[in-house]
């Protein structure tokens, strides 16, 4: 129950939040700028921001959650006989990352920290949506649990 209640709770605020943004972008312009966003990823309709969130939660829990736990909390563990001390991804540094650099440090990895680069394995929307959903767990409503 408590998880369904969570589910609604980041769902809603998925939802708020991307309506705010839409009443955003209705300038008088928007009509001109929306024709043009087609070609873009960012504009593209493609995926409501529930199911980019949704689709995110299931990326993450298939390639990142081995390291980073569910919950984005890192921590000592070992994976395919390495041991590995993956950040936490719900960190202050890293709630101050903006979601460019995220996405980048997903793309390429860091060898170094044994974090593999996904730039083979995800598509570039696949790694906005794993950042949408980090977001999500980074948000205070999350960390109620």
């Amino acid at each position: 129950m408590k998880l369904f209640l969570k589910l609604f709770v980041v769902l809603s605020f998925t939802s708020m939040l991307a309506i705010a943004c839409s009443q955003a972008a209705n300038s008088p312009n928007s009509a001109s700028n929306n024709k043009n966003s087609s070609s873009s990823p960012a504009g593209s309709p493609s995926a409501s921001p529930a199911a980019e969130v949704a689709g995110g939660k299931e990326l993450y829990k298939k390639n990142c959650a081995i390291c980073h736990k569910e919950t984005g909390e890192g921590g000592k563990v070992t994976v395919e006989g390495k041991n590995l001390d993956p950040a936490s991804l719900v960190s202050d540094k890293m709630k101050k990352r903006s979601d460019e650099k995220l996405a980048s440090g997903i793309s390429d990895g860091a060898v170094d920290d044994g974090m593999p680069a996904f730039k083979d394995k995800l598509k570039p929307e696949q790694i906005t949506e794993v950042v949408k959903y980090l977001r999500t767990l980074q948000s205070p409503l999350s960390s109620t649990q």
